[in-house]
């Protein structure tokens, strides 16, 4: 299979959100976690089993999920996309993010999602939409699997992944599936949120990511800052 890229939005390094995700996951937006990575979690063992799939993807939102680019276009020419998009766009205040235990899973999210947070999302989501190559068979049937709505089944053929536009929720995920026994994980990832992030945090700029193949993880390429204002 061809190279995968996304857009995400991932935190400017300096900022408090990208230091609370390095302690989670134990890796950088350009980096990829080590064998021996350890964290403060009195379990390691349960921490990689928890971490390994966030950790894989990267700490991120996702604006456009994972895609293979299309044969008549290249890199180079989403790279501009990308840049040219985000100078056009506002940074927004993520006023209410914080960890929240959602699906069965541990996730920064809002108790609030601001219109115009969900029609930025889908602005990223179409804008860069020609760039997409379509999704095989296979890549269909594996999102099927987790019983989509009409509406959702709709999204993912229409644009390769059903979570987008009114589907659309902001989140930052921070584990895999957890059982009531993880409720110890779930209280050090709030703690460690409390401990490192204390200003509200800024969506404030759009990252590229990639991956060679399926099995290496997802690193940060290039990251654009969001340079409109009012």
């Amino acid at each position: 299979m061809s190279k995968r890229y996304a857009i995400y939005f991932a935190p400017k390094e300096s900022a408090e959100l990208s230091q609370f995700g390095e302690v989670i996951l134990a890796r950088t937006a350009t980096t990829a976690r080590k064998p021996d990575a350890s964290s403060t979690f009195t379990d390691q063992a349960r921490w990689k089993a928890l971490t390994s799939k966030p950790a894989h993807y990267g700490f991120h939102a996702t604006l456009k999920a994972p895609f293979e680019l299309r044969d008549d276009v290249t890199f180079d020419q989403l790279l501009l996309a990308v840049e040219t998009f985000a100078s056009t766009q506002k940074s927004l205040a993520l006023e209410t993010l914080a960890p929240r235990y959602l699906s069965r899973f541990m996730a920064l999210t809002l108790s609030e999602q601001q219109k115009e947070l969900t029609k930025f999302a889908f602005s990223c989501v179409t804008e860069f939409e020609d760039f997409r190559r379509p999704l095989s068979e296979a890549d269909i049937k594996r999102r099927q699997l987790r019983s989509l709505t009409p509406r959702q089944d709709a999204l993912l053929h229409q644009y390769g992944y059903p979570y987008i536009d009114d589907e659309f929720r902001f989140h930052m995920t921070l584990s895999d599936a957890m059982e009531n026994s993880d409720q110890d994980y779930q209280e050090w990832v709030q703690d460690q949120y409390a401990r490192c992030v204390t200003t509200t945090p800024v969506l404030d700029q759009l990252a590229i990511y990639a991956q060679t193949t399926r099995e290496t993880a997802f690193i940060q390429l290039a990251a654009f800052p969001l340079m409109a204002t009012d």
